[in-house]
């Protein structure tokens, strides 16, 4: 208690004269007081290079109750800088309440009861390197009388404060820099590059001739942030186009922040702090500039944004302040070029930078600076193109080249955020593509029109130089384009005298609707609400997609909306779901009022092919869909009537996946594996199944046979989650089994109680199963299929030799096609001819195909369990082989027995009566196991 008091005292009055009434007074502290120690580093002693500084003890731990005050002072045009190396003092920043070491920068005379405290630091956090704002400089070292540490050691030097003060004609930091007295040089904030004071409103200003503009280039910008926030909350650099002249500038009140006015505001740059990659440019429009150097508070980082950091010296915590040259210029790029509409705006603070917004219906050309002429060397020039990119729609920029040279020895046009796309009357492709790939290439460049679907030469950035303008089109991967001319010798100070002239080009663009949707003030109830979403895999690998919505959240009603999904790489296909489906109809088969239909094309075809399922309801989910590995463009085809009937419609999602994406798993087929041929004489029939029922996984199996046959397909097992044919329907949201064939597509989930029977349209059929997230925990099978080859009866006869085929023979009752299976079917104990009989496994039919075919085995289960019934028969031989080993070592034990009986008849023991009293013991017995075994 008694070293807090003096410390409280220390705090709140001078030092020196306080620590001495202190000491007098015995209310206060007893007769065992802690000594204030002060060591001086004087420049008349040290010399400008200065020297070394500890705490007591160092390296060892200080000692406890210490008050140490460092003074460092500098003749009257110096500065002191410390630097410290090593610092470890107990306590935790920034409480400090153990030990700790204060920093004072901006003093008078050491007497500081009216100077401020810069920081005080403890712990691990050590100070920044510190220049004094005077010629002095003061660090507090304080200690409790318990536990210490290491302490700190560090160095001291002295340097000229002229730097700080050229152009100053204000105290404290209040600058005017007049291009009639100096065209170029450099400032920085007033302790650069040590800590900045807190609680600071610098002006510097900046006064040119008329026809200049001023450039001002940060070398170093290091300004307090916190974490995680754009703006400037603690410190900034404030950055205007002035208008004031320098008569009024001389005789504003800077230190008042007032100085805000609205006439100011309306020529604000821009804000900067924190850090940035330098070098960082900033020019003004005229020939004047107002630049603020800010500060407040000494904030401190939370506790969970200095864990984040993990490093006490981070950037971000270090006040260094900022460097900066500036140079008056006349031959700035002029700004003329740049005309002054709505769409067309000039980007503050940049030398000749614009941007170019559409609103919906934006086209024109753009010119390099100086245009007919060429542009000035070192200038860097960038064009923003900015589409419109909100909820109801999205607009993609088209860019190219009408003139175009610019000598690659001075400068170079950069394009970014963008692909290029060649017209197929320049042959720039590649020779090491493929031949089967390029006959695919000259099919789509007939039938394209668009050239969104063409093929796509995509960079990061594309960079021209020359004197022959770039062919092709460039095309935006989104809403935003960007465009710049960057000089090779940009951040040089050196232009060559050759040099005179830089490089010109001209350009027109357009803003291209790559969707649009009508917006809820535009819609009109009687009018077409069309909308078309384009999706397009060289530009964004998944999304979501929906239907435009009024202010209700529901769709709109009279809806005509097209989602188009292009794959640019036959390796990819894509996947589509949904989150929620809820589309206002009551008839779920039909859906004659709103619904949602698919349609598709493929790499050979102009034409789309219609899915054959049309989906609407309440939660009536159309299942994942995966397309096919032909399928070039994929639709989805969202339609509403013009009843005020309508809902929340759907939240689909999409992506474009390849060969590694995770839903495809090693278990079973995935749909980039080949096609399976079936040979119908070798292999006539098989089986194909989910092995349960997994989640999260694509599995599709391909089969094609000789043309002429076809596969009937037997679903045996269907245990999967959803339903169609309960009512209402559940839809299939998270899984489906699809059966693929020629014309025909069938969609399955839930549950079945009877076998489903399927015959293919052609040799040929795909399974498709899909399973995403599972909705529900409770146990599933999945499905199981078996597939038989068959023959279809034309006449009413097998058209193959009846030796080699069977007709399964419908009967009258079956309105089925007619066919016949492979003779090696019957009486397999599988029922192939289903659902047209079951003849195949009739006793009469087995009995007719044994004579017919006497090479082939007649009993089904033989030949179907050849090697169950082999495992069979050797167990019962080997167990015979056991029986009869046992049974004659019995017979030899017997026959030892009797001959020891009777060689030990007279001492009337017997040796072998194990059984009980019978003395007289029957052999017929063992002579009967005797015979039985010779018989054996």
């Amino acid at each position: 208690m008694k070293l807090l008091l003096i410390l409280i005292c220390i705090y709140f009055i001078p030092f020196k004269k306080w620590y001495i009434q202190c000491q007098e007074d015995p209310l206060i502290v007893s007769s065992t007081t802690v000594e204030t120690q002060y060591l001086h580093f004087n420049m008349t002693h040290y010399g400008v290079d200065g020297g070394v500084f500890s705490s007591p003890n160092f390296p060892h731990n200080y000692p406890q109750d210490t008050i140490l005050f460092y003074q460092f002072t500098a003749s009257i045009d110096y500065r002191v800088v410390v630097e410290i190396d090593s610092f470890q003092i107990r306590g935790v920043s920034p409480q400090c309440t153990h030990d700790y070491l204060d920093v004072f920068i901006n003093l008078t005379d050491f007497n500081f009861i009216h100077d401020q405290l810069l920081h005080r630091y403890c712990g691990r956090n050590k100070p920044p390197l510190l220049i004094s704002y005077t010629n002095l400089l003061l660090l507090g070292f304080f200690t409790e009388d318990t536990q210490t540490e290491r302490g700190f050691n560090g160095s001291f030097h002295f340097i000229s404060e002229q730097r700080y003060k050229n152009h100053l004609i204000q105290e404290p930091c209040n600058y005017i820099f007049n291009s009639s007295i100096s065209k170029r040089g450099e400032f920085s904030s007033s302790t650069y590059p040590g800590t900045y004071l807190p609680w600071q409103f610098c002006n510097y200003s900046f006064i040119g001739l008329p026809g200049e503009r001023i450039h001002i280039r940060f070398r170093d910008l290091m300004l307090f942030k916190t974490l995680n926030t754009q703006h400037c909350a603690i410190d900034l650099i404030r950055l205007y186009d002035n208008i004031f002249h320098s008569n009024e500038l001389q005789q504003k009140n800077f230190t008042n922040k007032n100085i805000f006015s609205e006439e100011i505001n309306e020529h604000h740059i821009t804000d900067l702090c924190g850090t940035y990659t330098m070098p960082l440019d900033i020019y003004s429009t005229s020939n004047y500039l107002l630049f603020y150097f800010i500060t407040t508070h000494y904030a401190e980082l939370t506790d969970d944004e200095q864990a984040r950091l993990n490093d006490a010296s981070s950037p971000l915590l270090w006040r260094k302040g900022f460097y900066a040259e500036y140079e008056f210029l006349s031959t700035l790029t002029k700004l003329d070029f740049i005309s002054k509409t709505k769409s067309n705006q000039y980007l503050s603070g940049t030398e000749c930078d614009q941007t170019i917004k559409s609103f919906g219906q934006g086209y024109g050309q753009i010119q390099s600076p100086n245009w007919p002429n060429l542009y000035k060397p070192q200038t860097s020039c960038t064009t923003y193109f900015l589409g419109i990119d909100d909820r109801y729609a999205l607009e993609n920029v088209e860019f190219e080249f009408e003139q175009f040279d610019i000598d690659c020895q001075i400068a170079s046009f950069v394009i970014y955020n963008a692909s290029r796309i060649y017209d197929y009357n320049f042959n720039l492709r590649s020779s090491s593509v493929l031949t089967n790939t390029m006959s695919i290439i000259k099919e789509k460049s007939l039938a394209f029109n668009n050239y969104y679907q063409q093929d796509v030469d995509f960079k990061d950035n594309l960079t021209f130089c020359g004197h022959f303008k770039p062919e092709g089109r460039f095309v935006s991967q989104n809403a935003l384009l960007k465009v710049s001319f960057v000089p090779n010798n940009r951040l040089t100070n050196r232009i060559s005298p050759s040099l005179l002239t830089g490089g010109k080009y001209q350009a027109k663009y357009k803003f291209i609707k790559s969707y649009h949707q009508i917006a809820d003030d535009k819609f009109h109830g009687t009018s077409s609400n069309d909308c078309n979403l384009v999706y397009y895999q060289s530009r964004r690998q998944s999304g979501k997609f929906e239907p435009p919505r009024s202010s209700q959240n529901d769709y709109f009603s009279n809806s005509n909306c097209t989602f188009h999904f292009y794959i640019s790489n036959p390796n990819f296909r894509l996947l589509i779901w949904y989150d929620y489906f809820i589309i206002a109809d009551d008839d779920y088969t039909h859906c004659p009022s709103d619904n949602l239909t698919y349609s598709y094309r493929s790499y050979k075809s102009s034409s789309y092919s219609l899915y054959p399922y049309i989906y609407c309801g309440y939660q009536n989910f159309p299942p994942p869909y995966l397309t096919s590995s032909s399928t070039e463009q994929f639709r989805i085809h969202f339609r509403s009537n013009n009843d005020s009937n309508t809902s929340l419609g759907f939240n689909g999602r999409y992506e474009f996946i390849n060969q590694s994406h995770h839903l495809f798993s090693s278990k079973c087929r995935n749909p980039f594996d080949p096609i399976i041929d079936i040979d119908e004489n070798e292999q006539t029939y098989g089986n194909i199944s989910s092995n349960g029922y997994p989640e999260n996984i694509i599995c599709e199996w391909s089969y094609r046979t000789t043309y002429g046959f076809q596969f009937n397909l037997q679903i045996t097992i269907l245990d999967m989650e959803g339903s169609k044919i309960q009512d209402p329907p559940l839809g299939c949201q998270s899984s489906v089994l699809k059966i693929y064939s020629h014309e025909r597509m069938d969609e399955l989930c839930g549950k079945q109680e009877n076998i489903t029977y399927i015959l293919t349209n052609s040799n040929w059929f795909t399974i498709q199963f899909i399973s995403l997230n599972r909705q529900t925990k409770e146990y599933l099978q999945g499905f199981y299929l078996t597939w038989t080859i068959v023959q279809l009866k034309i006449n009413n006869q097998c058209l193959l030799s009846s030796n080699n085929y069977f007709d399964c023979q419908k009967s009258s009752t079956i309105n089925e096609t007619s066919f016949c299976i492979h003779r090696s079917l019957i009486c397999d104990g599988f029922i192939h001819c289903q659902p047209l009989s079951n003849h195949d496994e009739f006793l009469s039919n087995c009995s007719q195909n044994s004579s017919s075919n006497s090479y082939f085995i007649s009993f089904p289960f033989l030949r179907q369990h050849y090697i169950l019934i082999s495992i069979i028969f050797l167990l019962s031989f080997i167990i015979l082989f056991i029986s009869i080993i046992f049974i004659l070592l019995i017979i030899k034990t017997k026959q030892d027995c009797i001959a020891k009986q009777k060689k030990n008849k007279s001492t009337n023991i017997d040796l072998c009566d194990v059984g009980g009293d019978d003395d007289n013991e029957d052999f017929s017995d063992i002579r009967l196991i005797k015979q039985t075994v010779t018989t054996v």
